[in-house]
């Protein structure tokens, strides 16, 4: 079995992939960072090998490299944005730097879209991952010199997550609570008022992007996939957005996608090439 880790700022979600197998398995196990140390204890199996991604800087590589060699004297396989540009363009202006959450995300993301009518027409695809941070890029199809067209990540936004906005408001405002209300359109007190601010800003950052690649790529309306904790906290909002801007039985509504890192993991796992090449983030 080959297992897969994804270590976030908040949590690490793990899951797990069958020797010449496509997909990972069900629901990945999500892990505090205190809960990491039990890891061997929760799975019923022994990997053969291991392929993870790491956004929580180095001391968390060490602890999952501690905690790997000592349940099952095994290396760790890190991934980053230098993987898998056979598969998909990566536009930023220096690739390594985009982040590895970002772009294993997008890579697993174009394994859910192969097949996708509307994207085999020429759709773009925003994956918006609602997280500690909120990252909002787009996928879109590019004509090559030779004619050919390839899938590209053609750029992004990012901006603090929905919690993480509710934090900065009540730890820099001597007045501010840390809001748990739900988005209105109206707000009357302030709880509400910062809850629905901080939905409007999630979601106009996402109906932004939406607007410009439709209009960068006109003929066929934007896709849309969401994924990440703070999901829940904006979902309604989008919802309502959606109706407003794109009313009537045709509109299609966003995709969720539990961990599209795992998927783009899972998706380097599958490369010979990646099987012997242990590399270490920088």
């Amino acid at each position: 079995m080959i297992l897969l880790i994804d270590a976030g700022n908040t949590r690490v979600k793990i899951a797990w992939q069958a020797p010449g197998s496509q997909w990972r398995g069900a629901a990945p196990l999500s892990l505090t960072h205190a809960e990491l140390p039990g890891l061997a204890a929760r799975l019923d199996f022994t990997p053969r090998r291991i392929l993870a991604s790491n956004v929580a800087g180095g001391a968390m590589r060490d602890a999952l490299e501690r905690i790997c060699q000592t349940a099952w004297r095994l290396p760790i396989q890190w991934h980053d944005a230098r993987d898998g540009h056979d598969q998909l363009l990566n536009s930023y202006r220096q690739p390594a730097r985009l982040g590895a959450d970002r772009w294993l995300g997008l890579l697993g993301l174009l394994r859910h879209l192969r097949g996708d009518p509307a994207w085999q027409a020429g759709a773009p695809c925003i994956l918006a991952s609602f997280g500690t941070a909120t990252t909002l890029d787009t996928l879109a199809w590019q004509i090559q010199p030779d004619g050919t067209r390839r899938a590209a990540f053609i750029g992004g936004l990012i901006l603090p997550g929905a919690a993480l906005m509710a934090r900065s408001l009540s730890q820099g405002t001597a007045d501010l609570p840390l809001a748990q209300g739900d988005p209105v359109d109206f707000p009357t007190d302030t709880e509400a008022a910062i809850a629905s601010g901080i939905a409007a800003a999630q979601i106009g950052a996402l109906l932004r992007q939406r607007q410009r690649a439709a209009r960068a790529y006109p003929g066929v309306p934007p896709l849309l996939f969401v994924s990440g904790g703070d999901w829940p906290r904006v979902q309604e909002e989008l919802r309502t957005a959606l109706e407003h801007t794109d009313p009537g039985p045709a509109a299609q509504p966003p995709r969720w996608l539990d961990s599209p890192v795992l998927d783009g993991l899972a998706c380097l796992a599958n490369q010979e090439d990646f099987k012997t090449g242990f590399r270490r983030p920088r």
